[in-house]
């Protein structure tokens, strides 16, 4: 009999320190990434870095010339689910390899299979994104671009007609 009430006591004070706990607010889970659209990988640099008043101007009038057809180009892509998931470990496995640049996109494309109008698209996006992206640099001082770990490009050689 004493063993049954211990038993009962015991099981009632787990219960008294459960319950609250189970009760109390889950944590909202922490989103991904924070989306700011389709556009927010352009625009992620400047997470890195603090702007100016007048800059901050400059980067919101970009984002409203250039969100509209970013999301556009960028649903234009549209990428199915299979395609996401085999980008994905592309991506993982280029990591691991240490591929990077030119070598590192062509082993992703290779193992996304993208149809002839995705690719087409993803060049638009591409060069959308880097007209967004040369405009968005001109508006950042070296000192910004040096603390996002921004590199100027260097300039083109022209070829001379001969």
């Amino acid at each position: 009999m004493k063993n049954v009430v211990r038993q009962m006591l015991i099981l009632t004070f787990v219960a008294l320190i459960a319950l609250p706990v189970m009760a109390a607010d889950k944590p909202e889970k922490k989103a991904k990434k924070a989306k700011g659209g389709a556009n927010a990988g352009v625009f992620a640099v400047l997470k890195k870095i603090e702007l100016t008043d007048s800059q901050k101007e400059q980067v919101a009038a970009l984002k409203k010339e250039f969100g509209d057809k970013l999301a556009e180009a960028n649903k234009a892509v549209g990428l199915t689910d299979e395609q996401k998931a085999a980008r994905k470990t592309a991506m993982q496995e280029v990591k691991d390899k240490g591929l990077k640049g030119k070598d590192a996109r062509e082993f992703v494309n290779g193992k996304v299979n993208l149809s002839s109008q995705q690719q087409a698209a993803q060049k638009d996006l591409a060069a959308l994104t880097a007209v967004v992206r040369t405009k968005l640099i001109g508006i950042l001082t070296p000192e910004q671009k040096a603390a996002a770990g921004i590199k100027d490009m260097p300039a083109k050689k022209k070829k001379v007609a001969k």
